[in-house]
């Protein structure tokens, strides 16, 4: 196996995407004054400065608020890529964007935000779904208790948050933040809605666009069937009416021989 082949196979095992994301979050913590360039700003956002809706989710406000935001995001990225890079991509970019905008119509009164636990949520709905779909398909009772009670538990988090007002990993009221519940929900929908349409693609659409394909070639190994033995019966039929010509014609020589040809 050569040096770019290696290199290859070894990009499509690790989670590179995760990896660049959390670095980058990491990065820009290193960086002073980052934070107020990226950060959700909603003065800054109506001025023009869009891109903050996305940067938002990597800068944090402290140390903790990063280390608890990049470990969730490390480890559940890990898992979601590795069964599926493009999955993974789309429910994390379609979270990046739908999450602030639905911030900004929904709370006009938050000034500012900051965090990737929204992607966090996303991801964790992703892979559970994911889980639940093929613990069902295969009729897997064990895994499919284990995926239900983790997602009972994420949902009881959230309306922790909720309830509450506070986070159960960071010391929010310690670091004087106000949890943004409205954050984990529309993540974890993204998340629910992009695993079930992997799941339905690949437990529905999949086998049966395989079992079409699988028809359509059984269909055009009959046809060749049928066409084979035709191809063959022609000559056949021809040679056979050459003999009988060829019959006919030593017959009448035959009767022009003896006297009784008309011809």
């Amino acid at each position: 196996m050569t040096c770019p082949s290696v290199l290859v196979e070894l990009g499509k095992r690790l989670p590179i995407a995760t990896l660049m994301m959390a670095l980058f979050a990491v990065a820009v913590a290193a960086v002073p004054g980052a934070g107020e360039w990226l950060q959700y700003d909603r003065a800054a956002i109506a001025g023009a400065e869009c891109w903050r809706l996305v940067t938002s989710h990597f800068v944090h406000w402290s140390g903790d608020h990063l280390f608890w935001d990049v470990l969730a995001f490390g480890v559940l990225g890990w898992l979601c890529e590795r069964s599926g890079r493009q999955s993974f991509l789309t429910c994390a970019g379609i979270s990046a964007f739908l999450i602030p905008l639905t911030l900004w119509f929904a709370l006009p009164q938050m000034a500012t935000y900051r965090g990737l636990s929204g992607l966090d949520s996303a991801l964790f709905t992703l892979l559970a779904t994911r889980v639940i779909c093929q613990a069902a398909c295969e009729r897997d009772r064990s895994k499919l208790a284990v995926a239900v009670l983790v997602s009972c538990g994420f949902t009881a988090k959230i309306g922790f948050e909720l309830c509450t007002g506070t986070t159960l990993f960071v010391e929010s009221a310690a670091a004087g933040l106000i949890p943004i519940p409205l954050a984990h929900v529309v993540g974890g929908l993204v998340g629910i809605g992009c695993g079930l349409q992997e799941s339905w693609r690949q437990i529905f659409i999949q086998p049966w666009m395989a079992h079409s394909f699988s028809r359509l070639e059984k269909g055009g190994a009959f046809r060749e069937a049928l066409v084979a033995p035709t191809m063959q019966a022609q000559p056949e039929a021809g040679t056979q009416a050459v003999s009988i010509g060829s019959r006919a014609r030593r017959s009448r020589s035959v009767c022009c021989e003896t006297g009784f040809c008309d011809v």
